[in-house]
């Protein structure tokens, strides 16, 4: 914290400096007092209110007396007081309207749409958030640090809202941003943003991650609410994994005030409850019951706080059920489920309200078209009004000209979006083939190497013994016999090897007569029964489909065989009215399809392309717990000449 405070007593140094301008010193103030809202809250209320008495005396009510005001709408917000945040925020925003203060208008924007945020108003703030950042990028004299809240906060906002993967977008711009400032505080922020981010999606090593480095650069901006409050974050990620003596390390840097901070009763609530918890688990009762009473004491003094303590409840039923106290236990039990339903109607109530912002932010785009369109032809009504018939046949050439000139970009929006989708295809199938390429060499070598080498060495050695004037005939005959054996074993590793690389009965006789082949050789294992049932494909297929369509069959297969434990697979392939039928069964373990779909595995992803290459549909039809699996390609064919 040493740097954060050698920083505060500068700018201390700097107000008290009665040599330098009003505006040197009340800058160095406003910024003193902004940090002391996260060091200090018990003394900043105070410090910033006599503050902004003495600058209103020494400099009426200029733009630095409301750029200090604007701290005082921070502390109540932090604060949680968001009625005098707001008032104070929107006389800010009207003054720098007035005044034309470009740079404080954005800033106000930004603490409405933080305000609004925390009263759980999103749409709006999300307008905020937009309109402060829409200011900073149309003023040219803008610097990054001006805009980079209002993009963590459009993280925040898409957070709240769970679209996780455009809250991490928002959170990782500004995150860059911050570090390239070297905004210690700014890092923490995003860092924390991240962690939470990540916790929720459950890319724990990822939440854990951000988390440290959250706590690292709090600790260096002196911002003892964050650091506190992460420190509870982490411990209950930790006592999430089940490792408690990490989980309530975490929470006992979060309760210590050795470095003068006290948590709010919602952060303390938070922590108490989360050690209780951890200790109940452990079986360390009575240590559970202190920190669960810590806890009860909180909700008597802000019972406002009710919504939040479902973990304290649990806790406290577990607790008392521990120790024998049956009708405590009870009692806790009930307040428990009461509380858990209310909490999951208000969270329904909430669910429905944030997917009518989604729909709405959704429509917003395509609204303002609509009103700008409106506009447009009330524009044109006039004008057709004022020039009369005059202008109508210019009117008319201008609607032309501007139809003819929309269908054009329309068309070529088209033709690029097309070649997109096809460069990103053929993309696709480059980086699913080489990466298929590398992983067949890979197996070819372990396979070229653990079969022929161990044949090769035998062949030395009898080679060596023939070669030998001390082995005895009769042993040579022997030799020569298992030589021959050597060979032949060596014959067939090499067809096996062969046959992966490329089935020579698929190019010289079509893709009945290789799956027919590939029955044969799994049948021939008797474990598992793979059935064809093909009906008349057409001469003319061309080989590049054969090829597609086998290697489909031949990946699925050998998924069914390594992980399904099914005991039958029927393989069904036909062609009707222009539409050739794939269809691959089993009577195995059914599973997630999202195992498939989110698998870092290249099998999928061929089997994706290679539909994809013959403008196919493909379809999974499984369910876990459930016996039988389904896979199912279909695609049009194409007659092509011979």
């Amino acid at each position: 914290m040493g740097r954060q405070q050698v920083q505060l007593d500068s700018l201390e140094q700097v107000y008290h400096n009665q040599n330098l301008s009003d505006s040197i010193r009340y800058r160095a103030i406003q910024q003193l007092t902004f940090s002391m809202i996260f060091s200090d809250g018990d003394q900043a209320k105070d410090r910033i209110q006599e503050v902004l008495k003495s600058a209103e005396k020494e400099v009426g009510k200029s733009r630095i007396y409301f750029e200090i005001l604007q701290n005082l709408g921070i502390y109540y917000d932090v604060n949680q007081m968001t009625d005098s945040s707001l008032k104070i925020f929107s006389e800010i925003l009207e003054e720098s309207k007035n005044q034309g203060w470009k740079a404080l208008e954005q800033r106000s924007n930004n603490n409405l749409g933080m305000n609004r945020l925390n009263s759980s108003d999103y749409k709006a703030a999300i307008e905020y958030f937009s309109k402060s950042l829409e200011l900073s990028r149309i003023d040219p004299s803008a610097q990054e640090a001006n805009y980079v809240h209002s993009i963590s906060n459009l993280g925040l906002a898409n957070q709240e809202l769970e679209l996780y993967d455009q809250a991490i977008k928002y959170h990782l711009e500004a995150l860059e941003i911050r570090e390239r400032l070297d905004d210690p505080n700014g890092i923490a922020i995003s860092c924390a943003n991240l962690g939470i981010c990540f916790k929720l999606m459950g890319e724990e090593d990822q939440a854990e991650k951000y988390f440290q480095k959250s706590i690292e650069n709090a600790k260096i901006a002196g911002n003892k609410v964050l650091y506190h409050r992460v420190h509870d974050n982490l411990g209950s990620l930790y006592i999430g994994q089940k490792n408690y003596v990490k989980g309530l390390m975490m929470l006992d840097i979060a309760l210590d005030n050795a470095d003068g901070f006290t948590p709010d009763p919602k952060m303390e609530l938070s922590i108490v409850s989360n050690a209780a918890a951890a200790h109940i688990e452990l079986g360390q009762t009575e240590r559970a019951l202190g920190f669960a009473n810590r806890g009860i004491a909180i909700l008597t003094e802000s019972p406002e706080l009710v919504n939040y303590s479902l973990t304290l409840k649990n806790t406290l039923a577990k607790i008392y059920f521990r120790k024998g106290d049956f009708e405590k236990g009870n009692a806790y039990l009930e307040e428990y489920q009461e509380l858990n339903r209310k909490v999951f109607q208000e969270e329904n109530a909430k669910l429905l309200t944030d997917l009518q912002v989604k729909y709405d932010l959704e429509k917003k785009e395509s609204q303002i078209a609509l009103q700008n369109a409106e506009i447009l032809e009330k524009n044109a009504t006039l004008q057709r009004n004022y020039f009369a018939l005059a202008a109508l046949g210019l009117l008319i050439l201008l609607i032309g000209v501007a139809f003819f000139y929309y269908q054009n970009r329309t068309k070529r929006k088209q033709e690029l979006l097309v070649k997109d989708r096809e460069l990103k295809v053929k993309e696709a199938y480059i980086q699913a083939s080489l990466e298929s390429q590398e992983q067949e060499r890979r197996r070819m070598a372990q396979d070229l190497h653990d079969g022929f080498g161990q044949y090769i060495s035998a062949l030395r050695m009898y080679v060596s013994q023939l070669k030998s004037n001390q082995t005895k005939e009769e042993f040579k005959i022997e030799l020569v016999s298992r030589t021959d054996s050597v060979l032949d074993e060596m014959s067939k590793e090499i067809s096996n090897v062969v046959y992966d690389l490329m089935p020579a009965t698929l190019i010289r006789f079509g893709l009945i007569a290789a799956l027919e082949d590939l029955a044969h050789r799994i049948n021939g294992g008797q474990k598992v029964k793979l059935h064809i049932e093909a009906g008349i494909l057409s001469d003319s297929m061309d080989k590049l489909e054969e090829i597609n369509l086998f290697r489909i069959c031949q990946e699925w297969i050998n998924n069914v065989l390594k992980y399904a434990k099914a005991e039958n697979i029927t393989l069904k392939l036909s062609q009707n009215h222009g539409m050739t039928r794939l269809q691959i069964l089993d009577d195995g373990q059914g599973f997630e399809t999202s195992i498939f779909r989110h698998s870092k595995r290249n099998g999928w992803k061929n089997i994706s392309t290679r539909a994809e290459l013959l403008n196919g549909k493909l379809e999974l039809y499984t369910q876990s717990g459930r016996q039988g699996t389904e896979l199912l390609v279909t695609f049009p064919y194409v007659h092509r000449a011979n």
